[in-house]
């Protein structure tokens, strides 16, 4: 092997070592840092299972901390006073100090020369679960389960740091100062009030004077509330709940004072809190809290001893009256499992049946069935389908239906409110239930009804919406939808308007004219025709006949027969516009029906002899 020879050889060995030393061996080196350990997982410190933390600093602008974690997973502040901390900032300390990396581990023989004899800033952790005292966790500081010196800063952004029953020292990031440096209002919760809505038991809505106060009270009986006082009735669920979520979602704008004792108190009386505008007193398994509302937007916590700024509606949210608590549905029935509606209008005072029912003996009564396969049938007066969404809006509407007043007398009068002999009265029998929920209807007062429950001595007023649609009677629930046949049993077709006269009779698939004349007819626009009949559905059905000189259906302005292969069929009678643009019109085998249809209809079924004609 020459000279030339070996000196390639040495050279591609050196290209290769030095390949491999700077793609393997410095990969190595950096996988080597990342794989240094954690604090939590040196120490068996994971930060969901601390208990307690208490930090304290060299520096005497920083005041000591103590923070507790309660039953319910809430951190608190319990040193230099009591207050709500931020859950989400304690945590995020927590994770900032434990999940840090010790980059290197030292053997030392002073702790001076590190800062680690005065450390800057001391933190001890606990885990262990304590006895309790005042609903908290308070643990001695002889039984931490870790203590951490944060020393001096060294190089490569790294800080010295010791656990105090250690004696080695280890490095870790140099950000720590400033995850650990906290104020007491750094880590408060900025909610004016804490708590969880669904363990509320009770609520009290204190006003007035201390000497003449005004008090209403809630209670809360499995998943139902109930108002005990002043008044003892059902309470309104929702509003109760709105009134918990508002006060929980206020936020604190300005921590204004604190103190530990009587002695450090502020002076109330500036705040308008030494005898408070209005106060929400909350009780649940392990006392009572609560919020007191002062002058403007000063607050001050039932359970903490502080006051606070907040949003200026604070008042108005919470300042809640009986009637805002209270229950305001008329009626209580399951609107799901009502199967059979019955109407009666005892006076017949409103235009809700017809002339000729109007001279029948007794009371006029509607009755509405619900079949197998949920539709509604009408039995009475008349029985044909019942309109699926007028069926809905009564039985959803009087569900819904609420006082916007109640008539607080003890024993009301009814005849006052005519509820001794009402005007109307609605039956709504539940599946299993043997007696019906029943409303009944007195006299109106403006745009408003008095109501009562046939169970309950209560008379309320409500809007009138519902009781204007029970006023029309059938003509509101009967099925708009009024002809009913298939697109292929139609085999005859004739029209007739002003002078118009058409016919065209059904041969097989195709259609052809009979009268004025005799040919094949224009499919299309026949069956377009049909097919406009076929989805006709009434505007609103009218609950009286009207004068014939009004209506234009005597005789009928249009006249549209429709022939069937069973021998039946329709004819459809159409007259004049109302004021509404919309057009009279009735069935001829039910003369005293009227009922307006929608005015886009009509050109439509004005066709001509040029367009039946084929082309």
């Amino acid at each position: 092997m020459n000279f030339r020879t070996t000196l390639i050889i040495i050279i591609v060995l050196a290209g290769t070592a030095g390949a491999y030393f700077l793609f393997f061996q410095e990969s190595g080196k950096q996988a080597s840092v990342d794989e240094k350990p954690r604090i939590h997982e040196v120490y068996g410190l994971a930060p969901e299972n601390v208990r307690q933390i208490s930090l304290s600093f060299a520096e005497a602008a920083y005041q000591p901390l103590t923070l507790v974690k309660s039953d319910e997973g809430e951190w608190q502040l319990t040193e230099p006073f009591a207050a709500d901390a931020s859950s989400e900032k304690v945590s995020e300390i927590l994770d900032n100090l434990l999940n840090k990396r010790v980059k290197q581990t030292l053997e030392v023989t002073a702790l001076a020369p590190y800062g680690l004899d005065a450390p800057s800033i001391t933190v001890a952790l606990w885990t262990t679960e304590p006895e309790r005292k005042d609903r908290l966790l308070y643990l001695s500081a002889t039984d931490a389960t870790a203590t951490f010196l944060i020393g001096k800063k060294a190089i490569n952004f790294s800080l010295y740091a010791k656990e105090a029953s250690e004696p080695h020292i280890f490095l870790i990031e140099s950000s720590t100062l400033d995850d650990l440096a906290k104020s007491p209002t750094d880590l408060r919760s900025r909610k004016v009030i804490q708590f969880n809505p669904e363990r509320i038991s009770e609520i009290r809505l204190v006003k007035g004077t201390s000497t003449t106060p005004k008090e209403i009270r809630c209670e809360k009986i499995g998943d139902t509330w109930t108002m005990t006082h002043p008044l003892s009735v059902k309470a309104d669920t929702q509003e109760i709940e709105l009134l918990l979520s508002a006060l929980g979602s206020f936020q604190v704008s300005t921590f204004e004072a604190d103190w530990t004792g009587e002695a450090s108190a502020p002076d109330l009386e500036k705040y308008g809190l030494h005898s408070p505008r209005l106060s929400v007193i909350l009780k649940n398994e392990k006392g009572t809290l609560g919020l007191h509302i002062g002058t403007g937007t000063y607050v001050t916590p039932a359970h903490r001893n502080a006051v606070y700024t907040v949003a200026n509606d604070i008042y108005a949210q919470l300042n809640k009256s009986v009637f805002d608590l209270r229950d305001k549905r008329v009626l209580d029935f399951q609107r799901t499992a009502t199967n059979r509606i019955e109407i009666e209008y005892p006076k017949h005072s409103a235009r809700q049946v017809s002339r000729a029912q109007r001279k029948t003996e007794g009371n006029a009564k509607i009755v509405c069935v619900k079949n197998f396969d949920d539709t509604w049938d009408l039995k009475t007066p008349i029985q044909t389908k019942a309109d699926a969404q007028a069926i809905d809006d009564l039985v959803f509407g009087a569900d819904s239906l609420k006082a916007i007043e109640f008539v607080t007398a003890p024993a009301p009068d009814l005849a006052r409110y005519g509820l001794d002999s009402p005007a109307m009265q609605v039956a709504f029998t539940q599946l299993g239930e043997e007696n019906p929920a029943l409303l009944l209807i007195g006299n109106r007062k403006g745009d408003a009804a008095y109501v009562k429950s046939g169970d309950s001595s209560q008379v309320s007023l409500v809007k009138h919406a519902l009781i204007d649609n029970l006023a029309t009677g059938v003509a509101w629930l009967r099925d708009k939808q009024i002809l009913h046949f298939g697109i292929d049993d139609v085999n005859r077709f004739a029209l007739k308007y002003d002078d118009v006269s058409l016919t065209c009779q059904r041969l097989g698939t195709n259609w052809r004219l009979t009268v004025p004349v005799k040919e094949d007819a224009n499919n299309a626009e026949i069956n377009a025709i049909i097919y406009e009949l076929d989805d006709l559905k009434v505007e609103e059905f009218l609950s009286d006949a009207l004068d014939t000189t009004i209506t234009g259906l005597n005789p009928p302005q249009i006249q549209i027969t429709l022939g069937l292969r069973s021998g039946n069929g329709y004819v459809l009678q159409i007259g004049k516009a109302d004021a509404s643009g919309r057009f009279y019109a009735r069935l001829q085998h039910e003369p005293n029906v009227t009922f307006l249809l929608d005015s886009a209809l009509i050109p439509k079924l004005r066709t001509t002899l040029e367009m039946l004609r084929t082309p």
